[in-house]
């Protein structure tokens, strides 16, 4: 027990702090508190005997009660009850709030993602528009002088602009012929309003990566929501991932459409990086039925950019809405149009370039310009033309260059090389015969064309399309048939040395490859090389399928000669019955001396004697 003398002191604290209705508490609460500091044990001490009988009398007017006074005896049940509603109801209040709180913070979110990614389509600021016009424009905003305008550019333009809807683009050509430039210059024109960018890989991780950051989408991976979720939204891979990416792409593409009355435009770039593989498959066709069912609701148009003929395979087989547009090399006018006005601006001192001049470069390494882009950084631009020439052979020779007397070891790369090269003299020997009638194809494809006709080749795929006399070509049959071996060509398509366009015509990929196909056939023991490395080639593989066959006996070699006798088999040579009786002389029915000059052996054709 306390000492009597501090009992008044605690007792006005105690109470302070509670409500007159519950002084059981208060006692409770005293009693715990002083008891360490006196050194009893943590159990209930009655402060006052008064207090004491006066719960004790409150507990038996209660019918249930305890220390805690008439106010809690008597009405024990009912101030119980209000407790348990209280919690109750604070519980189901604190549950009820944080569910709504959650529920609008999920909404905010979907709002916020689709907001996110209207605004990487906004007019405006483009990391990809930023690095064009750097490279397209002049100091002042103008375009730069020696810059050509492509036929395709008006068709491009439209499509940026979204004019053109209800269709898909694949757009086809070999490394470096512009099709990307064309592209640029149209969002640069309408500051990418409606337009995105990304550019294709190997790993469809980094295009998971690249999707969001064109669409700026983080795939919830900044949402808290998943504080609530059992699974990781990236747990079933980057494909499912693109997959959600483009679902919320189509949301904010109806708003889009709704809003503007016109299309988005994504564009994939180097879609050839895909590969092609069944993994590379699957994502290809999965970008397909999207671009399928975006162009058939007219709400996004996807464009597709290809350096390689198997993409144009793949998508072939499943499509209805895609258009094609092949970009080809610039013709000799439009060489020129680029070298004089290029070279002017950088050698402002020089004579100006000639049509002559032009023409020979052009003959040189065509109208790619990639190429044209350093050669005429050169004050002797022939020259420079040469050096590309001599290059590019030495680099085809060191991927597919003969060694007449090789090991067998590298038979599959010289029989690879071996059937190119039959292709590669085919092209040449094309392409000299029709060079007495360079001058008079030249001027046909001077004239230049109408509005009509040029939408008419646009819609044909046959835009900027040379004659024969300017474009050595082969089908893809006779590619075959001179090749010997069909799955070559899909290798060269992919290394750049030839081009299949989507009428399956076989080309060399530039006249600059031409050239260094025309160099090296051209050199003295060519042809005789051509033969040793095929004959070479061709006694290997009948080394490899030739047998050794060593016949022993228990003793040893036989010591003799054994004769093989190959051809029809003759009546003496039928095998004999098993019941044929042995000759009185003791031979066997087998043996005997007419088996030594092989008649009558009794063997089948081709066994050992």
């Amino acid at each position: 027990m306390l000492p009597r003398a501090a009992r008044p002191l605690l007792r006005p604290l105690l109470l302070q702090r509670f409500t007159p209705q519950r002084p059981w508490a208060a006692r409770a609460i005293a009693n715990n508190a002083v008891a360490p500091q006196v050194g009893y044990q943590v159990t209930q001490y009655d402060i006052d005997k008064d207090d004491r009988e006066a719960g004790s009398s409150g507990g038996a007017n209660g019918g249930a009660g305890g220390p805690g006074g008439p106010e809690r005896g008597g009405g024990g049940g009912g101030a119980g009850g209000n407790s348990a509603w209280d919690s109750a109801i604070a519980t189901a209040g604190g549950i009820l709030l944080v569910a709504g709180a959650g529920l609008c913070y999920h909404y905010w979110y979907k709002w916020e993602v689709l907001r996110k990614i209207e605004r990487a389509f906004a007019r405006g600021y483009d990391p990809v528009l930023e690095l064009a016009r750097a490279t397209a424009r002049e100091s002042d905003g103008t375009v730069r002088k020696g810059r050509v305008r492509r036929k395709e550019q008006d068709y491009i333009d439209k499509v940026i602009n979204g004019e053109i809807s209800g269709e898909y683009l694949l757009i086809m050509g070999p490394k470096g012929v512009g099709k990307t430039s064309m592209l640029l210059d149209a969002m640069i024109a309408n500051e990418a309003d409606g337009c995105a960018m990304l550019e294709a890989h190997e790993d469809p991780e980094v295009v998971r990566l690249r999707l969001g950051k064109a669409l700026d989408f983080e795939y919830n991976e900044d949402s808290f929501a998943g504080l609530f979720q059992r699974r990781d939204p990236r747990e079933a891979g980057p494909i499912l991932d693109i997959e959600r990416a483009l679902a919320k792409l189509e949301k904010a593409a109806i708003r889009f459409r709704k809003r503007r009355n016109r299309p988005m435009v994504l564009i994939l770039q180097n879609s050839h990086f895909i590969h092609d593989d069944e993994d590379g498959h699957a994502l290809l066709h999965m970008l397909q039925q999207r671009a399928e069912s975006w162009a058939q609701a007219g709400v996004l148009t996807t464009i597709f950019l290809t350096d390689n003929f198997h993409v144009y395979a793949h998508l072939k087989r499943s499509a209805t809405r895609m258009h094609v547009l092949s970009i080809r090399d610039l013709t000799p006018f439009e060489t020129h149009t680029f070298l004089s006005g290029t070279h002017a601006r950088l050698y402002p001192d020089k004579p100006p370039v000639t049509k002559a001049q032009s023409l020979r470069i052009w003959d040189l390494i065509g109208g790619r310009l990639s190429y044209l882009s350093k050669v005429v950084k050169r004050d002797d631009m022939e020259e420079a033309a040469l050096g590309l020439v001599q290059e590019e052979k030495e680099w085809l020779l060191s991927r597919l260059g003969m060694i007449p007397d090789h090991d067998d070891d590298v038979m599959d790369s010289m029989k690879e090389a071996s059937c190119s090269f039959l292709l590669f003299q085919e092209f040449a020997k094309r392409a000299e015969r029709a060079s007495p009638e360079m001058i008079t194809a030249v001027k046909k494809i001077e004239e230049p064309l109408d509005a009509e006709e040029t939408k008419e080749a646009i819609e044909l795929d046959l835009l900027n399309v040379l004659p024969d006399e300017l474009d050595p070509k082969v089908t893809y049959g006779e590619a075959r048939i001179i090749m010997t071996r069909p799955d070559y060509i899909v290798d060269l398509d992919a290394w750049h040395i030839i081009n299949v366009d989507r009428y399956h015509h076989v080309r060399p990929d530039s006249r600059l490859m031409l050239s260094a196909f025309k160099d090296i056939v051209s050199q003295e023991g060519f042809q005789e090389d051509l033969d040793t490395t095929r004959d070479r080639v061709d006694a290997i593989e009948s080394l490899h399928r030739t047998r050794e066959l060593t016949v022993k006996t228990g003793d040893g070699d036989l010591g003799g000669f054994l004769r093989l006798r190959v051809g029809d088999l003759l009546p003496q040579h039928e095998k004999r019955e098993d019941d044929d009786e042995e000759d009185d002389d003791g031979e066997d029915a087998v043996g005997g001396p007419e088996d030594l000059d092989g008649k009558g052996s009794g063997r089948a054709p081709g066994h050992l004697v």
